[in-house]
């Protein structure tokens, strides 16, 4: 196909994208609705008309979401394909800038900062004293923090429209940086700035634990991947200076080299030093749930036909965000939360009084354990009593965290303890290829698909800059945990390895987040 006819059918694309979206936003029983307005900021914990919440709630709707993604897909090819090589690459060798801004904005408290200041902004010198007011700058004999510094990291996530400069070196919040505020106030902040993340939706804490472990480990990939480079060789020497002991000749991980340091991630994230990234980041396992697009998993599963005080184990649930989320929605379950000593001692803690209910009635529990031990012959379950095998194995953001071997592993154990009818179900993301899979199978999977593109069209196959933040994800968990993202074909190996025959697989609307079912072989 000639450039310009290729062009054109995604010019075409975007304008019938556009078109899907606004007949949605047409056809409202209640009237017309608008799109909500990129300037305007959307503040989850304060409250809205019904016009601004319909409108909201509207850009979850499976048809909005698809058109979006097709939208954004197309837009994505189109700047690939005319904006000048050259500034594409700049644009993206220089993109860990960007990840800097975005953390120093929810470190800063800068969000919670403008939205007390409202729609008018406030100018970068009061930013800056209200930063290293809440920060105790003076009576820590810290130094201000530079204005002109300030000012030119707000502009820089001002052009990518992050924020918004509504008149010189005057900044306010928008739409997106909204959606980090955590509703705290000003005065919560300075009073208890490590509770900033407790009762919140997640999604601020994972903007600090990404802007950290994941920034600062992805930087040393190539080092890592490469030591015997020369620049690889040399800053292992440079950081050797001061040590007391040489780095070891190479790190199993970029993490590792990046925090000299030979524990694997979640050993190191129990040290004492890590106390507050612990927490951080078991609240920020709430804010994932945006990758499947909302709590999907609510309707991924017939849970409603489940019998009464069916036990549900969440192996390797965290602080509970899956378990809490399902237990609010079918009252009938039992839902049992699995994981290491120090997250069940703090899971409770994390969440508001709504569910800690759940907990305190015994329909949500949690276990010390891991899963990379055996299961316990019997578990008590509160109203229940004892079981030897739950109905369900819920494993949900875990496979992601570990090497092919770990999760065989960690499968197997579920595996040896289920009962012949007992279900597996893995929450995880699956990566499509990057062009049509026409591969052939002699034992498909149900839901699975060739192409996620409109059959036809000049898109890719996994839809490009729409789904390019799971192809960022799993780059993470390969710097970081020595880990990835799979395909289909990829967890579907390791499970039938494990003794599990996956039955099936379907995506949350929009999103590469999916629900693979399994049963025992």
């Amino acid at each position: 196909m000639a450039t310009f006819a290729t062009l054109r059918k995604l010019h075409a694309l975007v304008g019938d994208a556009l078109g899907e979206i606004e007949r949605v936003y047409n056809g409202q029983p209640g009237g017309t609705l608008d799109f909500p307005a990129l300037d305007v900021p959307y503040y989850a914990t304060a409250a809205h008309s019904r016009e601004q919440e319909a409108a909201e709630k509207l850009t979850a709707d499976p048809k909005v979401v698809g058109a979006a993604n097709t939208l954004v897909a197309a837009c994505g090819q189109l700047i690939a394909s005319v904006h000048k090589p050259f500034f594409l690459y700049a644009e993206a060798g220089m993109s860990d800038n960007l990840a800097s801004c975005l953390h120093f904005l929810e470190a800063s408290h800068r969000v919670e900062i403008l939205r007390a200041a409202g729609s008018d902004g406030l100018h970068v010198d009061d930013i800056a004293r209200s930063i290293d007011d809440l920060r105790g700058a003076k009576a820590a004999g810290a130094e201000p923090l530079n204005r002109g510094t300030l000012s030119h990291i707000l502009r820089l996530l001002a052009t990518y429209h992050w924020v918004r400069e509504v008149k010189p070196d005057v900044f306010a919040n928008n739409r997106l940086s909204s959606m980090i505020d955590t509703g705290k106030t000003l005065d919560q902040l300075r009073a208890s700035p490590e509770s900033k993340h407790d009762g919140t939706d997640g999604v601020a804490a994972m903007i600090s634990f990404v802007g950290d472990e994941f920034l600062k480990s992805v930087a040393h990939l190539t080092d890592q991947l490469l030591p015997t480079r020369e620049r690889s060789v040399t800053l292992r020497k440079l950081l050797d200076e001061d040590r007391k002991t040489p780095l070891p000749p190479t790190y199993k991980t970029p993490f590792n080299l990046a925090f000299r340091t030979e524990l694997g991630y979640f050993d190191w994230l129990e040290l004492p030093e890590n106390k507050l990234r612990l927490r951080e980041f078991g609240r920020a396992m709430t804010g994932v749930r945006e990758w499947e697009g909302g709590e999907n998993i609510v309707d991924a599963f017939p849970w409603k036909d489940l019998p009464k005080n069916t036990v549900i184990i969440d192996v390797g649930g965290g602080v509970g965000s899956t378990s809490v989320a399902l237990a609010e929605a079918y009252p009938h379950l039992r839902f049992v939360v699995e994981d290491r000593q120090h997250v069940v001692d703090i899971a409770s803690g994390v969440w508001g009084p709504a569910q800690k209910a759940l907990i305190d009635s015994g329909r949500v529990t949690f276990k010390a354990h891991s899963f990379f031990d055996p299961q316990p012959a019997t578990i008590d379950v509160p109203g229940v009593g004892a079981i030897s095998s739950p109905s369900i194995y819920v494993i949900r953001g875990c496979t992601h965290n570990w090497p092919d071997q770990d999760v065989i592993t960690m499968l197997r154990h579920l595996r040896n303890a289920a009962a012949p009818t007992t279900q597996l179900l893995i929450i995880d993301m699956i990566l499509p290829l990057a062009c049509a899979d026409d591969a052939e199978d002699n034992d498909p999977i149900p839901g699975a698909v060739r192409s996620l593109a409109p059959e036809g069209s000049p898109l890719l196959a996994n839809l490009g800059r729409a789904n390019v933040n799971g192809y960022l994800l799993d780059l993470s968990m390969i710097a970081v945990l020595n880990a990835k993202e799979r395909t289909l074909r990829e967890i579907s190996a390791l499970a039938k390895a494990a003794g599990w025959k996956v039955t099936g697989t379907r995506r949350a609307p929009g999103s590469l987040w999916a629900y693979t079912s399994a049963k025992p072989i």
